[in-house]
């Protein structure tokens, strides 16, 4: 039944995401025998003191995935790894007051000239690089080999419309790409 909701809701989605940069997801919540076993031996081996550990697979219209999102030391990370088990990325929940005064600047700058209000609902640092480099990242925080980027969800208000978006921008704070944000619809009946 969920399979047939999924697919009835990617059908009637189609026609915005061929239209525009729309960003739609489902994430459904897994156990950690039905992830790839490179991904779990990965999370296992790097992150030592992890809380919390749950897993996902998301669906989204460019691709599938596997997703561990917990705790470690107060932080929330979560770390995305291809169906078949590659790592891809690793996010960190931060606030707004942790980045780089250049970081806030540049992302400030381009919410005021694109927009007549916003509001932040969350921002996550995005790492990429390959596996050792990330496992020497997590160990020593040297970011030398890992690329840094930022990814920003939040609400624009321009003088038509408001919309929930989501920006990456680079380790500047240059705007790299944005997308619509569309949110699954919920299968719970709300009164």
């Amino acid at each position: 039944m969920v399979k047939l909701n999924c697919v009835v809701w990617f059908m009637c989605m189609f026609p915005l995401i061929s239209n525009a940069q729309v960003k739609i997801e489902k994430e459904s919540k897994v156990l950690s025998r039905e992830v790839p076993f490179k991904s779990v031996s990965w999370v296992e081996e790097v992150f030592d003191q992890k809380k919390k550990l749950k897993w996902y697979f998301e669906t989204s219209a460019e691709s599938h995935s596997y997703e561990a999102k917990f705790h470690q030391k107060k932080k929330k990370y979560s770390v995305e790894f291809s169906k078949d088990g590659t790592l891809e990325d690793i996010e960190v929940i931060v606030h707004w007051r942790k980045l780089p005064v250049e970081v806030k600047q540049n992302i400030s700058k381009y919410f005021s000239e694109q927009f007549l209000k916003t509001k932040i609902r969350k921002i996550q640092i995005q790492y990429t690089g390959s596996d050792e480099n990330l496992k020497n990242w997590i160990v020593s925080k040297k970011s030398d080999a890992v690329e840094i980027k930022y990814e920003v969800e939040f609400y624009g208000k321009t003088s038509s419309e408001k919309k929930l978006w989501e920006g990456l921008f680079d380790k500047e704070g240059e705007l790299l790409m944005k997308r619509e944000i569309v949110l699954a619809p919920s299968n719970n009946l709300f009164f």
